[in-house]
């Protein structure tokens, strides 16, 4: 004989209906039952160690309360692997399992996993990429879809960090410290790099630069330290390998990520040039373990991916619960961390921009 605790032993200990219990144990007192009584319904299944049912409630709501999430590398990252914490946690609080199938970027496991999750009927899909992508084409599913760090061509809802308004407050940072000869290291050929740059690019021309002043060097998809310091390297000096003259090299280098800001910091050095008295840097990312550790520390704009995988998650038990698909876009800011790596110009160069000159691009 069973000596589980049952929904009408909670309801004799606490002098109510079955329906009354249901109704409370599943989230739904709110408008149904009086507060005073939804606490008698609790106390009293702490009090027998009552835990509910999930094959029965699983065959009542036609739900397993699991969520997949399928992902190209994010579960190796332990970087990007904050869409993950984000999302299982989240997932969590709302009564669901996250199950996740990590395919490394293979087409063919795709397919797998997503026919291995609709054989173990999980209730929705979260399909989060390492790299930010645009126009991916997202699993062929019938579940409830939710993208993070990727966007698709097809109406799905998705999270993605604002790059752009990152690239618009690099600029401005920048601007709002007195630099007026600003290099920017990456740009073109990777989907962030391109809305960091184009947003950069904006800000700059409303000021009304000098266009040999301000540019944006192209450095290719390679974004590592590596390729941060040679091409630091190479705009700081001229033809012959010479350091350039106070008056003609830029005074700021905005780097796409912290890695490439990184090796801009040893190039710099090496160069002997001072952070940031003779050259102010900015990185993007705040990367875990490098942007607060090297010296100086680094001056960035951090990525969300936490909340990503939260506003993800949050996203898909809407969809599930409602029933309604969800093609609701969001751009998660990415906030300004200032660290040491960023001050004015040397004394020698131009006074600060007037606030006018930036206000439209806030």
């Amino acid at each position: 004989m069973s000596n589980r605790v049952k929904a009408a032993d909670v309801a004799r200990l606490a002098g109510v209906s079955r329906t009354a219990v249901s109704f409370v144990l599943n989230g739904r007192a709110e408008g149904n039952i009086s507060a005073a009584t939804a606490d008698r319904v609790r106390a009293a299944a702490a009090e027998l160690g009552y835990t509910p049912d999930r094959v029965a409630q699983s065959l009542r709501l036609q739900r397993t309360n699991v969520i997949g999430l399928l992902t190209d590398g994010i579960a190796s990252s332990p970087f990007a692997g904050r869409i993950l914490s984000g999302a299982m946690d989240r997932a969590a609080e709302s009564g669901f399992v996250l199950v996740v199938a990590d395919t490394q970027g293979h087409a063919d496991r795709e397919v797998e996993a997503v026919e291995e999750f609709s054989r173990r009927r999980i209730d929705g899909l979260l399909y989060a990429s390492m790299k930010l992508r645009e126009a991916v084409q997202p699993p062929t599913t019938s579940l409830p879809l939710v993208l993070a760090n990727c966007s698709g061509a097809d109406p799905h809802a998705f999270v993605v960090p604002d790059n752009a308004n990152g690239g618009k407050g690099a600029a401005r940072h920048l601007l709002e410290l007195g630099h007026r000869r600003i290099v920017m290291l990456g740009g073109p050929g990777d989907p962030a790099g391109e809305q960091r740059s184009g947003a950069f690019r904006a800000v700059l021309a409303h000021a009304r630069l000098p266009g040999a002043a301000t540019c944006v060097i192209g450095i290719g998809r390679m974004w590592s330290i590596d390729v941060g310091y040679q091409w630091t390297v190479r705009t700081f000096t001229d033809s012959r390998g010479h350091l350039r003259s106070a008056a003609t090299r830029p005074t700021a280098v905005f780097a796409v990520n912290d890695r490439v800001a990184t090796g801009a910091l040893l190039a710099l050095g090496q160069l002997g040039l001072r952070v940031p008295h003779d050259v102010s840097v900015v990185g993007f990312d705040d990367q875990e373990q490098l942007a607060a550790h090297v010296v100086p520390a680094l001056t960035t704009f951090a990525l969300p991916f936490r909340q990503m995988g939260e506003m993800a998650a949050d996203r898909l038990v809407a969809a599930i619960s409602t029933r309604e698909p969800v093609r609701l876009a969001m751009r998660l800011p990415c906030p300004l961390v200032v660290r040491e790596s960023t001050g004015p110009p040397p004394s020698s160069d131009s006074p600060v921009v007037g606030g006018s000159e930036i206000a439209a691009h806030r």
